[in-house]
C-alpha cells in the first residue's frame, strides 16, 4: 500500500521564485540593446559621409582587410577579420562579389 506522506529522507524541491532570474534576463536584454545600437551607429555613421569620403574609408578599410585577413596570418586575427567583415558589409559599396568575399568571415 503506497503512502500518501512525504518520506522525511527525500529531499524537498521548492520552485525558485520568479525574481531570482530576473538580473540575467537584465543583463542578457541589455547586452542585446548595446548590441543593436552599436550596428545602428555604425549604419547612421556611414550615411553621414560624403559619397567621395565614404568611398575612400571604404577602400581604405576593404584594403586593410584584404592585408590582415586575406594573407597567411589571417587566423591570428581572427575577431579583428570578424569586425572588420561586418563592418565592410554595412558599405553600399560592399556588392555581390564583396559580400562572398566577406562571407567566410561570419
Amino acid at each position: 500500500m503506497a503512502s500518501s506522506k512525504l518520506d522525511a529522507s527525500e529531499p524537498r524541491r521548492l520552485a525558485r521564485p520568479w525574481w531570482r532570474d530576473l538580473p540575467g534576463w537584465l543583463l542578457l536584454w541589455t547586452l542585446a540593446a548595446v548590441a543593436l545600437a552599436s550596428t545602428c551607429s555604425d549604419r547612421r555613421s556611414l550615411q553621414g559621409l560624403s559619397a567621395g569620403d565614404r568611398a575612400a574609408l571604404y577602400q581604405r578599410t576593404s584594403d586593410e582587410f584584404h592585408t590582415l585577413c586575406e594573407g597567411p596570418h589571417a587566423g591570428d586575427f581572427l575577431p579583428r577579420c570578424r569586425e572588420q567583415a561586418r563592418f565592410l558589409r554595412s558599405f553600399p559599396e560592399c556588392d555581390e562579389a564583396c559580400r562572398a568575399r566577406l562571407a567566410p568571415w561570419r
